[in-house]
């Protein structure tokens, strides 16, 4: 599932979860558009800002790499960056915490987490992080083991019911640019893995004007 759209006559280094296309006439409408190269976006916006990089309609632009290259890569950077951070902050994390949290509390949490319609689940060293339903649930297995629970049987009940299981080493590479966007907060990636699965739907609007 695509989450954005770049424009650009040349190569553009993005996630794959990134529209790239060489045309306006070949994004998907609705999502974010960063248009790239002075001439491509005057060629459509004639009366657009030089000092803004937001164009109008949900659309951004910067120059090409070789008319300014760090305002290029810091605008690209920034693009990505954006866009991510828009659909996380859609999402909500609870921290399934056994210290500070009663029993009612905990097992309303279980039983959310097992309502879940097709959770995805990642384990990461010592934590595991389920998502599903616009909720990433941390449950922290070094913490329980700690306080005497057998954290073996709560991994293979987590195993039971995603719908995908994900473990850290390969998924860890695979994802490396897409959690490097997000302050490399590991707990995105059953997120992530979602929109790259065509899972989520992301008709968002982006407009959170930068300086230039």
């Amino acid at each position: 599932m695509k989450i954005a759209n770049i424009v650009s006559t040349t190569k553009v280094d993005a996630p794959e979860e990134f529209n790239v296309v060489k045309s306006l006439k070949e994004i998907i409408e609705g999502l974010p558009t960063l248009i790239i190269g002075y001439d491509l976006v005057n060629k459509h916006y004639p009366d657009f800002d030089i000092t803004n990089i937001y164009i109008g309609e949900n659309k951004y632009w910067t120059f090409k790499r070789n008319e300014k290259r760090d305002k290029y890569e810091s605008d690209l950077k920034w693009f990505i960056s954006k866009v991510y951070g828009d659909l996380v902050n859609q999402l909500s994390y609870v921290f399934v915490d056994p210290i500070q949290y009663r029993g009612k509390t905990l097992i309303k949490i279980v039983r959310k987490i097992y309502s879940l319609k097709e959770p995805i689940s990642f384990l990461n060293g010592e934590m595991l992080y389920i998502y599903g339903d616009k909720l990433i649930f941390g449950v922290d297995l070094k913490l329980l083991g700690f306080m005497g629970v057998d954290t073996d049987k709560i991994k293979n009940k987590i195993k039971s019911i995603s719908s995908v299981f994900l473990s850290e080493s390969k998924i860890l590479i695979e994802y490396e640019k897409n959690i490097s966007a997000l302050d490399n907060k590991v707990k995105y990636i059953p997120y992530l893995y979602s929109l790259r699965n065509g899972q989520n739907s992301t008709a968002i609007l982006i407009h959170i004007p930068r300086e230039s």
